[in-house]
């Protein structure tokens, strides 16, 4: 989802090689250092991961290989090439037990095995190379994979009524916009060694989310707010994970967008809007989300 938004946000301005998992296997240490060294990139933007939170729990070993040790690989690889390396990671490095956003240098305590996975692959990286740029992200929707936004609306369509927790709070991001922060990463090559949070603005919970995509949507199926208990997962998820941007914001000058307008943008180029912009009596989105939403 991320590298399809990637290749086409970044093409024709920069000349893209795009890889994929058959053509390089980042967990082969020698296939990763050949392609570099054969390449000579100038930037490496790694969005390979083992995303499957739950999955990671019965295969720690996998993930620990995918998303820890083999970042320390392309590390490696981009050091001896003298490569930039720009690393995606994510909200799953903390606990949820902060009161408030958290902040780029909070103590990070991952609750599940993904989380733990994906610790290492920082670790890995600060360890190995000092040319790298890590963008911790969170709650990810956009074209071309699995997303929560077309979770809901398949689910939607086969159930009048949805279950939805209430108590996990954080900020949804539409790949095209954290693809324009990458991109100015890309164009600013003196930044280095750094760790930042980017996701949309604002604040919600899953049942908060859901309830705006089926309002956009037009669909009346009622969504229900439950506690995590309900729904017991095998990977314990944090309760707030919600990520300061006040780094990124300072140093890009980036103007980030709510959460609530990216998704509006999504689903108005996907055709599953209800009521189109300027259409007779439509309401401002952003005024409307405010008013009803509270959104902090």
């Amino acid at each position: 989802m991320l590298a399809t938004a990637l290749e086409s946000g970044l093409s024709p301005d920069f000349p893209v090689t795009a890889l994929t998992e058959q053509q390089l296997d980042i967990t082969d240490r020698e296939a990763v250092f050949k392609s570099v060294e054969t390449l000579q990139p100038e930037l490496i933007i790694n969005t390979a991961a083992y995303t499957a939170v739950d999955q990671c729990e019965s295969d720690e070993a996998r993930a620990m290989l995918i998303n820890g040790t083999a970042v320390g690989y392309l590390a490696r690889a981009a050091q001896k090439t003298g490569s930039r390396l720009i690393h995606i990671s994510t909200d799953y490095v903390f606990d949820g037990e902060k009161e408030g956003p958290y902040r780029e240098e909070d103590k990070t305590n991952p609750l599940s095995a993904y989380g733990r996975s994906k610790l290492l692959g920082e670790q890995e990286l600060m360890n190995s190379c000092d040319t790298y740029v890590i963008l911790r992200t969170q709650w990810l929707f956009g074209e071309n994979g699995k997303n929560f936004v077309d979770t809901i609306l398949q689910l939607a369509q086969q159930n009048s009524s949805l279950k939805v927790v209430d108590d996990q709070y954080g900020s949804p991001t539409y790949t095209r916009d954290l693809v324009s922060v990458i991109r100015w990463f890309a164009e600013h090559p003196d930044v280095r060694g750094k760790v930042f949070h980017f996701s949309n603005e604002g604040i919600v919970s899953w049942f908060g989310f859901a309830r705006e995509i089926l309002k956009l949507a037009g669909m009346t199926t009622d969504v229900i707010p439950v506690g995590s208990a309900e729904f017991p997962r095998p990977a314990r998820r944090p309760h707030n994970s919600a990520l300061d941007k006040t780094a990124v914001k300072q140093i890009t000058k980036v103007d980030i967008r709510p959460w609530y307008d990216a998704l509006y943008e999504y689903m108005e180029s996907n055709g599953r809007l209800r009521q189109r912009p300027g259409s007779s009596g439509a309401e401002p989105h952003s005024d409307r989300i405010k008013r009803e939403e509270g959104v902090v």
